[in-house]
């Protein structure tokens, strides 16, 4: 071989090794994508990820699946998604749960902006608060009332999560009233012992409650915000019913592992913004009880670096966070 020949051959190697990754990045997704859902089915975690799965398949030309795993207020799954590999093709979906529960929880060893790269939000939520059929009240200033008479129980799909620190808010707002958290692997199986009459009230993101409301199933009690929910408008907003702290919500957050090629990521947060933006997707989240937008990547992890900023005040003041 010539001298010419080999170095040739040497500039051929290396530029391949130059252009291969770029190559794989730009075959993105060339498999299956599957979506790690922070919670069991049947919450509203799980009803936008099935939504957003489905669409994103054809837009992404791979199939897009939901895994769920569920427990420690969408923490577990977010643990397991930081560890995988950093290629696309393993997405975590959760909600600020997951964030209150890092801050909660220190010792967990979860650092949400660290241990994740957030790729956009969406479908933001109202939390619902329901009571079993059996409990004495019918509104929210009646429900607080009966908690001043005898200590009640309320379940939440987790200690940490969103539901979860709407009452603690509650709690922290009004004087005399009484709550224990009974905390649950999801909305589903706490709204399921509040319609059993097995614990007093539940807490729970809105898609999950809209039909056991609707169908009398559990008492509608109030929705956070500071409007009614046009899936529920029979319930008055928290702040209508004279409880101006009741505001949070709950979004729906995509994250991948935190060295997932730009590129990669940039091609996941075109496909959630396109699909938020479909007519259809729209009119079904409406009718779940979400908000139908969506938020993207560089706006998205703005805002969570300010709500991690508010939620650990609250934890403090709260004394919930455990040591």
């Amino acid at each position: 071989m010539s001298s010419v020949t080999r170095i040739l051959a040497v500039c051929g190697v290396a530029l391949g090794a130059l252009l291969a990754p770029a190559s794989a990045q730009d075959a993105y997704p060339a498999r299956t994508i599957r979506l790690i859902v922070g919670f069991p089915p049947g919450g509203g975690v799980d009803a936008v990820a099935r939504l957003f799965a489905d669409k994103m398949t054809g837009i992404m030309s791979q199939p897009v699946v939901v895994v769920n795993q569920g427990g420690a207020a969408g923490g577990i799954a977010a643990k397991k998604v930081s560890t995988e590999e950093p290629d696309g093709y393993t997405v975590l979906v959760n909600s600020n749960s997951m964030v209150i529960y890092s801050l909660m929880t220190p010792k967990a060893g979860l650092n949400v902006e660290r241990d994740l790269y957030a790729v956009a939000a969406a479908a933001p939520q109202a939390i619902a608060i329901v009571a079993a059929p059996d409990v004495k009240a019918n509104n929210l200033k009646e429900l607080v009332e009966l908690s001043k008479t005898k200590p009640l129980n309320y379940g939440t799909p987790g200690s940490g999560s969103i539901p979860h620190l709407v009452i603690e808010q509650l709690l922290l707002t009004t004087p005399g009233a009484k709550m224990q958290n009974v905390p649950f692997q999801g909305a589903a199986p706490a709204l399921t012992a509040a319609m059993a009459n097995q614990i007093d009230i539940a807490s729970v993101t809105m898609p999950p409650a809209v039909p056991l409301v609707t169908s009398g199933k559990v008492k509608g009690i109030a929705v956070t915000g500071t409007a009614r929910s046009a899936a529920l408008p029979d319930v008055p907003s928290a702040v209508e019913a004279g409880f101006p702290a009741l505001t949070a919500t709950a979004w729906t957050g995509f994250f991948v592992p935190p060295k997932t090629p730009k590129a990669v990521a940039d091609k996941l947060e075109q496909a959630i913004l396109q699909t938020s933006s479909l007519p259809d997707i729209k009119e079904k989240l409406a009718a779940l009880g979400f908000e139908p937008t969506s938020t993207p990547g560089a706006q998205f992890r703005t805002e969570l670096s300010a709500e991690i900023k508010t939620w650990s005040t609250v934890l403090e003041k709260a004394n919930l966070i455990q040591q």
